[in-house]
């Protein structure tokens, strides 16, 4: 399913997206520098001044969204947190949208939290403390968001695929995937299997790559220098067109599909990828140590403390991302640490998405993700730190950056 191959066949609803936000963030960014303010950003010397960690969680869940539902949130356009419920479904497949207004990112919070929560507890005691007041909210958000999910896999599987080219590209999405997939006695999935890894591929791909986007916006904003380098090399790969710019009011309608980054004429940048690793290391998106158990008829022997057969170890990624291995300024985000002559001995201590059969299957739709979000962002839109600017971590299972200000405006022609 997330093969380098399929995952390409995703990138242009990914690329979809990304232009959508960059319509928002232009009009922003004109208005800001008439001294002109919105609803959720201000102008500040000319900048449009926002919270990234808002913006990254729109693009995130609607990218997100899109492949693992069918259809997106329709975040990024509503500019909050807040996406129709669906009541039923048109003859043509399409959703019939209802009232109710379902707020995702809220509903995906809490539904990981009390799942956590409860989760440490003994399986006899989950119904008890379902019922406890300090978790009724949890579970409210995860029955809506089943819903909410049910409802969009139904309205996806009934209108059936649909390719959308993009320049001679095909686009799939993450059901298209599940419809192929078969158990072992050549059954394909029912439909509540087929809702429980939609739903799973949705709270797996959407806050986690709107963390690291946000952390990694934040150092690059703080570092200005490094963000100056990282643009001189996008300036190169990603030209400047007169399509770039777009008059007032005109917004997604005049923004031209080539002001995107594609993954091919990207992938391969140094500086970039460096940029995006020191990026995923110096934030980890998981704030635990994944579990594992010591095997049968052995023992592991770690700093001299030695565990038996059947132990359950773990080491949470923040520590290792900050091992004496990476030198004395593990601390600090220096993207040339992955461009010095010994840089290819640093690969086998980097594991962001973990190691083995339980590694993150989705690894290569997040890191074009955010190879795309970032090229395109950075090589069109200076970010700079205000007086503001401090990054907040909400830290649980996930490293959650839930505020973090700073400067946006257009670059002019490179």
């Amino acid at each position: 399913m997330f093969s380098p191959q399929n995952v390409l066949a995703f990138q242009p609803r990914v690329r979809s997206h990304i232009r959508e936000l960059c319509a928002q963030w232009d009009l922003r960014c004109k208005d800001a520098a008439r001294g002109l303010s919105g609803s959720n950003w201000i102008s500040k010397d000319g900048q449009a001044a926002m919270n990234v960690c808002a913006q990254f969680s729109y693009l995130a869940f609607d990218i997100i969204g899109d492949l693992a539902l069918g259809s997106p949130f329709g975040l990024i356009q509503a500019q909050t947190d807040s996406s129709l419920s669906i009541e039923s479904v048109d003859e043509s497949g399409e959703p019939v949208r209802g009232e109710l207004r379902v707020p995702v990112i809220k509903a995906i919070t809490g539904a990981v939290a009390v799942s956590t929560r409860i989760g440490v507890f003994p399986a006899w005691t989950h119904k008890l403390l379902r019922l406890l007041p300090w978790n009724m909210s949890g579970i409210t958000d995860r029955i809506n968001l089943f819903k909410l999910a049910v409802a969009s896999v139904e309205a996806r599987v009934k209108r059936g695929h649909k390719t959308e080219a993009e320049d001679g590209e095909q686009s799939i999405d993450l059901i298209d995937k599940l419809l192929e997939t078969k158990d072992d006695d050549g059954s394909p999935l029912s439909p509540n299997e087929l809702y429980a890894e939609a739903l799973m591929l949705l709270i797996a791909g959407s806050d986690t790559t709107s963390n690291t986007l946000s952390s990694l916006c934040y150092h690059l904003a703080i570092h200005p220098e490094i963000q100056h380098e990282l643009q001189a090399e996008l300036d190169v790969h990603i030209p400047y067109s007169s399509s770039d710019e777009v008059d007032d009011n005109e917004g997604l309608a005049a923004l031209s599909n080539d002001t995107i980054a594609r993954y091919g004429a990207i992938k391969d940048l140094p500086y970039l990828n460096a940029c995006v690793k020191e990026g995923l290391r110096i934030h980890s998106t998981v704030g635990t140590g994944m579990p594992r158990s010591v095997p049968l008829g052995r023992t592991i022997t770690v700093a001299g403390q030695t565990f038996k057969a059947g132990s359950v170890i773990s080491v949470p990624s923040y520590t290792t991302n900050r091992s004496s291995v990476w030198g004395s300024d593990a601390n600090e985000f220096r993207p040339g640490r992955w461009l010095e002559a010994d840089a290819g001995s640093l690969n086998k201590y980097f594991v962001p998405f973990s190691v083995g059969p339980r590694a993150c299957i989705g690894r290569n739709l997040a890191y074009m993700d955010l190879m795309l979000i970032v090229a395109t962002l950075f090589r069109r839109y200076e970010v700079t730190a205000l007086p503001t600017t401090k990054m907040t971590i909400y830290d649980a299972f996930a490293r959650q950056t839930i505020d973090c200000e700073v400067g946006i405006r257009r670059r002019t022609a490179q």
